[in-house]
């Protein structure tokens, strides 16, 4: 007994040192989740990244990027309804960054699925909160070119020309040069 007694202390040590050591290597902060669901995400390892996503997710709730990555992920393995769902909880995150770029690429899964008057809503919404995001008026202009609004459709296409995107400006210039203002 007085032996037992006498080695409980060591014990304790060696059991708590153990724990500690072993710690680092199986604890991952919220962080170190996403990172690793982005590593898989950028290596076409769908879903792994969607489990780790989901495990940062699982220890900060509030974690927009990993929701918008999750989305992502979801999206590039056309699971669109769960994209969309998490789409929609990075809107609700109340920053106007999260708020522009949830619902361009809501709007992108809206277009994907063939629901274009959805996805010009959630275009709209992502300008109102970035109206410089010169890919939420290309991607509008398509879904209205989609929904048979022709004259949308290249209004659209200038907004996102003077917003900035070179390639539809060069296209503009070269196919309709007059709606930029040009002869």
């Amino acid at each position: 007994m007085y032996m037992m007694r006498s080695l409980t202390p060591y014990i304790l040590a060696t059991l708590l040192s153990g724990f500690i050591a072993w710690t680092p290597l199986h604890a991952s902060t919220p962080k170190q989740s996403f990172d690793k669901g982005y590593r898989q995400h950028l290596k076409g390892n769908h879903a792994d990244a969607v489990k780790y996503y989901t495990k940062a997710i699982k220890r900060k709730p509030s974690y927009a990027q990993a929701y918008l990555m999750r989305a992502a992920a979801h999206h590039s393995m056309k699971e669109y309804e769960r994209a969309m769902k998490d789409y929609t909880r990075v809107i609700e995150s109340g920053d106007n960054y999260f708020k522009a770029v949830g619902h361009f690429n809501r709007g992108v899964v809206q277009y994907d699925i063939g629901k274009y008057s959805a996805a010009i809503t959630d275009f709209t919404w992502a300008l109102s909160y970035d109206h410089k995001m010169a890919a939420a008026y290309l991607h509008r202009g398509i879904a209205k070119g989609r929904a048979g609004d022709k004259k949308g459709q290249v209004q659209d296409f200038v907004y996102a020309a003077r917003s900035g995107d070179s390639e539809v400006r060069g296209w503009l210039e070269k196919h309709a040069p007059h709606v930029l203002g040009r002869k």
